[in-house]
């Protein structure tokens, strides 16, 4: 399954990486999933998510929320609800900085 993140407030705050990316991506990825970045910020944008994020070798592509991915948004992880309306996937809760958050660890646990 291709599995797209968000950047802003999913993943990063501020600057801020949100808790266990590298791991549930890790996961993610032993469970036989496809990991993407994507941000209205652009592709560039999260691309450099990806390296700040240290999780480069654990994405499959970053793009811009504004072009089609050249493959299929099967799962969409989205501080905004809009967005998991349109491709299903899971409504996470905004990353604000905290760094007791385990909000991310939702969502190998809502793919099993």
């Amino acid at each position: 399954m291709n599995v797209f993140f968000d950047v802003q407030y999913t993943l990063v705050c501020r600057g801020v990486p949100r808790p266990h990316v590298r791991e549930v991506f890790a996961e993610l990825a032993d469970a036989g999933h496809d990991v993407y970045l994507w941000s209205s910020a652009g592709a560039g944008y999260a691309s450099s998510a990806a390296e700040l994020l240290g999780v480069e070798d654990l994405v499959f592509g970053c793009y811009s929320k504004f072009a089609p991915p050249p493959v299929t948004v099967d799962y969409a992880v989205d501080d905004h609800l809009d967005v998991v309306d349109r491709y299903g996937g899971y409504a996470i809760a905004p990353f604000d900085g905290t760094p007791e958050d385990r909000e991310l660890w939702k969502v190998p646990r809502q793919l099993k």
